[in-house]
């Protein structure tokens, strides 16, 4: 997710950007918010000093001495990498970037957007993520990982994904979740204008983990085994998840069922997905609400499930 965000890796070992990667499943990234009296969502944090900010204090600095500097957009600060996975992952991120665009068909950041660096700062193992992460960046650590998107208008903001890194899924080294989060990160630079609280006025889950859920797997070239299990049993309409919000507590409504509906959406109807992009690139969720309410698709929609699962 967003915000900070949440909230769900990316291979090494010779194939920076390779499509064989292993599914981005549980545990599922965290959610974190910029401002204090917040409504956690999901019970996480309410507050995160990281998010704002150039840096997470001494502590940060000792504990993940690696930095290093992907581009102008991207730093990676970790435990532990090799010169190799520093490369590999920079460059599968640079790839990413570019997807992401060619998907969602941007003209640029949204209005007032300032986030331009993600710092992402990599933990070698989730022990070592729930030992330090939270004494550094105030955050909750039972999860996969957590965005801190902070305040973008603000300058100086420091947005930062925190991750750490796994051995022992298939095929091999991983930063976790980290396809996911970095959608996040972009998305809420391109698509979604304002902060957090800003894109939760509405009901806005089904596209902000739908789409960070789509470019993960869709980007990789990993089949989404869960989500098209889910598809078969036809258990949501399209307009039930035009209504998720983090208050849902179904993870699969959340996160398999957001990827389909923005799929579906994308495939079928992409001249509505760019419509709502319009209003919310402009903050008009009020508008994006109204025309996602107004739409009937309910028989296609179903007929597609019923394809995709067939095919899974």
């Amino acid at each position: 997710m967003r915000a900070m965000a949440v909230t769900t890796a990316l291979l090494i070992a010779a194939i920076a950007a390779s499509p064989a990667q292993a599914s981005q499943a549980d545990p599922k990234p965290g959610h974190v918010f910029a401002d204090p009296g917040q409504r956690p969502a999901h019970g996480d944090v309410k507050v995160a000093p990281g998010a704002t900010g150039t840096t997470g204090g001494k502590l940060e600095s000792r504990i993940l001495p690696v930095v290093h500097d992907c581009s102008p957009s991207l730093r990676i600060r970790a435990q532990e990498m090799t010169a190799d996975q520093l490369t590999a992952t920079c460059v599968s991120l640079a790839n990413q970037d570019a997807y992401f665009h060619s998907v969602v068909k941007d003209s640029g950041p949204v209005a007032n957007d300032y986030n331009t660096m993600l710092e992402v700062d990599v933990f070698n193992s989730s022990a070592d993520y729930k030992a330090y992460a939270g004494k550094i960046y105030g955050i909750d650590t039972n999860n996969g990982g957590m965005y801190l998107e902070g305040d973008p208008a603000k300058t100086g903001n420091q947005p930062r994904f925190i991750c750490y890194e796994r051995t022992d899924v298939s095929p091999g080294w991983q930063i976790w979740n980290l396809n996911h989060e970095y959608t996040h990160y972009l998305d809420g630079r391109f698509d979604l204008y304002g902060d957090f609280n800003a894109s939760q006025t509405t009901p806005t889950v089904w596209w902000g983990e739908g789409i960070a859920e789509y470019i993960s797997y869709s980007y990789r070239g990993v089949t989404y085994s869960n989500a098209l299990a889910e598809a078969g049993k036809h258990t949501y309409s399209l307009r039930t998840l035009f209504d998720t919000t983090y208050d849902n507590s179904d993870v699969n409504r959340t996160y398999n069922w957001g990827y389909l509906a923005v799929r579906y959406m994308n495939e079928s109807h992409p001249a509505d997905v760019s419509t709502v992009l319009g209003y919310y690139r402009t903050g008009n969720w009020t508008a994006a609400r109204s025309f996602l309410t107004s739409l009937d698709y309910e028989s296609d929609w179903n007929a597609w499930l019923t394809a995709v699962a067939a095919v899974a």
